[in-house]
């Protein structure tokens, strides 16, 4: 029974270093981010304006998914084990925010916070920042299971994976048939819903391919490269195959002159057909990639 007892007061230290934790992270984001400052230390009030709602929780969820892969060791002493939390929970909440910000800064550089959120109240820049805030909250929890609590390891592994989603947004354009900024001007929902079904398709592409036991960096890397061009070998089979079973008509057909969706024609169930189809895709691709164990089918010499 003492045993007992003794285990819950250490889970209760344990949620206490958790949301001191949280606290920390909230301090860091305000340092990131001066804009926020405003948001994240004053009353919040949720329905004042529901597109920083948005913004604001989505970091906070995506600090939930990240805190969910950490550990505590208690082999070597309660103290040791508070310490490893304290300094993990500082680097990989920096890591994190600096994820944010990079890839922010290369998809909305044309665009603010306080413009978008405080003053137009614009939705669609709120669901990319979601988009975003989530799906690098779900690459950094593999890299941190990939890295093994390992500094070095989670440096190398954050570098590869940021080169990776930098490399992936720039293909939106490729992939929609939506002009990304000119409907995000106009606070087009459906230029929101397509991005964020884009990017976490492309989230679970690189988390599957990152997720793989690292013992040489070298080949590690070439690994992780060759499943991510496997998966863009596929992913195309498989949007066209639903679109054909579940008999899906593109009614997208009024264009510019420079290609793209002209704004009145991009209605908000468009862009859940364009972000939901990437999106199954990616995530039966990683069926493809990730979930053949082919066993003893092939004979060993």
């Amino acid at each position: 029974m003492n045993e007992l007892f003794d285990k819950l007061i250490l889970r209760f230290v344990f949620t206490l270093f958790l949301c001191g934790a949280l606290f920390l992270y909230k301090y860091a984001h305000s340092f990131l981010y001066p804009s926020s400052r405003n948001q994240l230390f004053k009353r919040f009030f949720p329905s004042k304006n529901s597109p920083d709602t948005l913004h604001l929780f989505a970091r906070i969820v995506g600090i939930g998914i990240i805190f969910s892969e950490f550990t505590f060791n208690m082999s070597d002493g309660i103290s040791m084990a508070l310490i490893d939390f304290v300094i993990e929970a500082i680097l990989i909440s920096g890591f994190y925010l600096a994820s944010i910000y990079i890839v922010e800064s290369i998809v909305l550089y044309n665009f603010e916070y306080n413009d978008e959120i405080i003053k137009r109240k614009n939705f669609s820049y709120a669901l990319v920042c979601l988009a975003h805030s989530l799906g690098l909250a779900y690459i950094i929890k593999t890299v941190v299971a990939v890295s093994q609590t390992s500094v070095v390891m989670i440096f190398f592994l954050w570098l590869f994976a940021i080169v990776l989603i930098g490399f992936a947004t720039k293909s939106y354009s490729l992939i929609s048939k939506l002009s990304f900024n000119r409907l995000m001007v106009q606070k087009n929902l459906a230029v929101g819903v397509s991005y964020l079904g884009f990017i976490w398709g492309w989230c679970i592409i690189i988390s599957s391919a990152l997720n793989h036991e690292l013992n040489d960096i070298k080949w590690y890397s070439i690994w992780v490269i060759l499943k991510i061009l496997l998966s863009l070998i596929i992913i195309p089979f498989f949007k066209k195959g639903l679109v054909f079973i579940f008999s899906v008509q593109d009614d997208l057909m009024t264009k510019s002159s420079d290609g793209k969706a002209v704004s009145t024609q991009a209605e908000f169930g468009y862009g859940v057909y364009e972000g939901a189809i990437f999106f199954t895709s990616c995530f039966l691709t990683t069926v493809i990639t990730s979930n053949i164990n082919f066993g003893t089918f092939y004979p060993i010499f």
